[in-house]
């Protein structure tokens, strides 16, 4: 169906403007015919060049664009297209004798002056030789240059497809690394509170559940603020609960930046660097501040913690996983539309701050939108 309804086209717009050279064409005519006879009409031109145009030039140009299409002019195959070529030009030329012999009675029907005697078959091809073979030369160099653009179009089309589907497959496999990573992590922390915490670690299996069975409903790769800030408040539930005293939250979320569209579970690996290199490591209580606001026509995440987190995703072990993660799917993501700063202050307070160009969700998934899990308090 494709294919028939681009052939449809081709011939319509191949129809159209052979009508339209028509028309151009009689309207010359007509202007140097008048000034030798003034009986001569723009209706009477016309009638002359049409059937020429319709019966002759607009079948010969599709012939020539479908020979485009199935003999390509190539290194490879210059020779034998070539001569293919050639012999299509000749059939050309011997199809406009032909056409001028049929159509010879039709002038005497048109315009009696305009008669003459119908030449020899010799003199009426060399006659349509001299008259059509720039325009028949100039009809092939316009189809073959009609069908490489074509080309290079699909082709365009093509690979745009295909970065997109490894983009996708890129994103799919970074996601299907990091769930496995975050709930390995999540998993030890419970096993450690088993054997003398009952109740927390069946708290912990509580937030666990929930965040992987949101993560798991939710496969798309970028999810509003308020999405994110929902799945974090679970996982830093569950570090909450292994850390107790030791571990406080604060927020600070601008609400104009709710339906703003970032990676999921981005903010998670961000905590988790911030927390087991920061805070666990601490002796006295630390604060984790998780800050989400608009600056301009970008969005600004920043993630502080007490104690000196991660500068640099380690190589083995620990949260590297996540958080190079991070760096390959805000690439994919943004492409170079991304920054990503890793700071440590005169405080010994850690920041990493993230910058995104800001995006909204369409307005149905907006209204689909979970909203945020209450805040952890410390």
């Amino acid at each position: 169906m494709p294919r028939l309804r681009k052939n449809a086209a081709a011939v319509a717009v191949v129809t159209l403007v052979w009508f339209a050279y028509a028309l151009v064409n009689a309207a010359q005519v007509h202007g140097l015919e008048t000034a030798n006879d003034p009986n001569v009409t723009y209706a009477m031109c016309l009638e002359l060049l049409l059937p020429g145009a319709l019966l002759y030039w607009t079948p010969l140009t599709l012939a020539f664009l479908a020979l485009a299409r199935r003999v390509p002019l190539t290194r490879e195959t210059w020779l034998s297209s070539g001569l293919t070529l050639a012999a299509a030009v000749a059939t050309a030329v011997l199809a406009r004798a032909a056409f001028s012999w049929l159509a010879h009675p039709l002038v005497d029907g048109i315009y009696a002056p305009w008669h003459e005697p119908l030449p020899p078959p010799g003199m009426l091809l060399k006659q349509a030789f001299f008259y059509s073979h720039t325009k028949i030369l100039l009809i092939v160099f316009v189809c073959y240059l009609f069908v490489h653009l074509e080309k290079t179009h699909q082709n365009r089309v093509r690979i745009a497809e295909l970065e997109t589907r490894l983009t996708r497959a890129r994103l799919d496999a970074l996601a299907a690394q990091l769930h496995p990573h975050f709930l390995f992590n999540a998993l030890n922390s419970i096993a450690e509170l088993i054997h003398h915490d009952a109740d927390a670690a069946d708290r912990m299996l509580v937030a666990l559940g929930g965040l992987l069975r949101y993560s798991l409903a939710s496969p798309e790769h970028e999810i509003t603020v308020a999405e994110e800030t929902a799945l974090v408040a679970q996982y830093l539930a569950i570090e909450k609960i292994r850390l107790g005293e030791r571990l406080d939250v604060a927020w600070s979320i601008d609400p104009t930046c709710a339906q703003a569209l970032v990676p999921a579970l981005m903010l998670q690996p961000l905590a988790e660097n911030a927390i087991v290199h920061g805070i666990a490591r601490r002796r006295a209580p630390g604060t984790l501040a998780l800050t989400i606001a608009r600056a301009g026509e970008r969005l600004v995440i920043e993630v502080r913690n007490d104690g000196r987190a991660a500068q640099s995703p380690p190589r083995t072990g620990g949260s590297g996983i996540g958080l190079s993660n991070t760096q390959d799917r805000l690439r994919c993501l943004y492409g170079d539309a991304w920054a990503l700063h890793f700071s440590t202050g005169d405080d010994e307070r850690s920041t990493v701050r993230i910058e995104l160009p800001l995006r909204f969700a369409p307005a149905a998934r907006e209204a689909a939108s979970v909203r945020p899990i209450a805040p952890v308090e410390g």
